[in-house]
């Protein structure tokens, strides 16, 4: 056995804004065992899987659970900096995406968290190989037209100027890692910018991840991305739909963060069975959720305010 650190574990479970239930249910340990152990004021003899368990739902390293103490104020851990230093949280619409996505391929949610920049920098990476592609088949188009044209000597000679131009522009935004195709100078083209600033559907990485659902099927679908605003999507829109009991009002409240499902009772909790029971608690939630706003906009609309 090893001992593990109470402060440290209590700490990290409410970092996480997790009751000891939910961390029971994540590390698949019994509540039990959890309050045994924050109960003590010191390091307790806990078995090393129970550790190892409690540290994988946590997302730290199992030595992280078995320091003599909290980092001295100042000093944080490198888990404490990690997470200090990233400065953001995720909506409440990625947090059902996220359950959802737990719930199909049966991993936790900070596990898709973890890969998300592995998988951000695949799609990246594709989107600008896919440029590159048409960029090729683009200068090959223009060396053939030019190759014929000058077969064709009774005609003016060939004006390929503008195709150059775009042949130029896209060759440096590709090679600047440009994936929102936003890095073209108001010189770059004697007809004017492709698109404006902040386009959010017909940018190049937009185009890319909108294709790229195509091919996934009804399973996900893309709206639009641009570099000053949300990714707009859905994925696992057949869960949400199993739910609850195929109502798809319901199942849109859940994939558009109206409810948010980690707040859902545990006996409710899962993609299957109870369907019927949670879309009442569906229902109860979006309609709190909605009555909620709309006394908000009364009370603006009373003293004045802008709404």
């Amino acid at each position: 056995m090893a001992k593990l650190n109470p402060m440290i574990l209590k700490t990290l479970r409410l970092w996480k804004g997790w009751s000891q239930e939910r961390l029971a249910e994540m590390a698949k340990v019994n509540k039990q065992t959890i309050s045994r152990i924050e109960r003590r004021s010191e390091p307790c003899q806990t078995r090393e899987n129970t550790i190892k368990r409690l540290a994988l739902a946590l997302s730290v390293e199992p030595a992280e659970l078995m320091r003599d103490a909290l980092a001295p104020e100042g000093q944080p851990s490198e888990l404490t900096k990690r997470r200090r230093q990233s400065g953001f949280g995720v909506s409440r619409t990625a947090n059902n995406f996220l359950y959802l996505i737990s719930e199909r391929y049966f991993v936790r949610p900070w596990q898709v968290m973890e890969l998300a920049p592995l998988l951000f920098c695949w799609a990246a990476e594709m989107s600008l190989r896919e440029r590159r592609r048409r960029l090729n088949k683009l200068e090959e188009a223009c060396e053939t037209a030019r190759a014929i044209e000058k077969e064709m000597q009774h005609l003016p000679p060939p004006n390929l100027m503008y195709s150059e131009e775009k042949i130029a522009a896209e060759a440096r935004s590709i090679e600047a890692h440009d994936i929102f195709g936003m890095c073209f100078g108001d010189d770059d083209f004697s007809d004017g910018l492709v698109h404006s600033f902040g386009d959010d559907v017909d940018n190049p990485f937009a185009v890319f991840l909108s294709k790229l659902t195509e091919e996934m099927g009804e399973m996900t679908s893309f709206e639009s991305f641009s570099p000053i605003d949300y990714p707009i999507f859905q994925v696992c829109r057949n869960e949400a739909r199993d739910m609850v009991n195929g109502d798809e009002t319901l199942a849109k409240r859940i994939l558009t963060g109206v409810v948010d499902l980690y707040d859902m009772p545990k006996d409710l909790q899962g993609v299957t069975g109870n369907a019927d029971k949670r879309a009442v608690w569906v229902r109860e939630q979006a309609d709190a959720f909605f009555n909620a706003h709309n006394e908000a906009a009364k009370r603006r609309k009373k003293s004045g305010a802008v709404i």
